[in-house]
């Protein structure tokens, strides 16, 4: 298995404007009921409006965009 170094703040702000073409914005709404639950404020991400109904359109474009031309 390959380590990596742990990610900066940079790193994401760099993965964000690789991906900003190829993924939709989705909204973060807040959730009352489980906010209830927890006694705190619980919001959720809805990557279910990606087309592929999941966050991992993010990760998957990031990977490719940073890819060598060998690899």
């Amino acid at each position: 298995m390959v380590k990596h170094a742990p990610f900066t703040p940079a790193d994401v702000y760099q993965a964000r404007k690789r991906i900003v073409p190829y993924v939709h914005h989705t909204p973060l709404v807040e959730a009352p009921e489980l906010s209830a639950l927890t006694s705190g404020s619980v919001y959720l991400k809805l990557e279910n409006l990606q087309h592929t109904f999941s966050y991992k359109p993010r990760g998957a474009a990031n990977r490719l965009l940073t890819l060598s031309t060998e690899e």
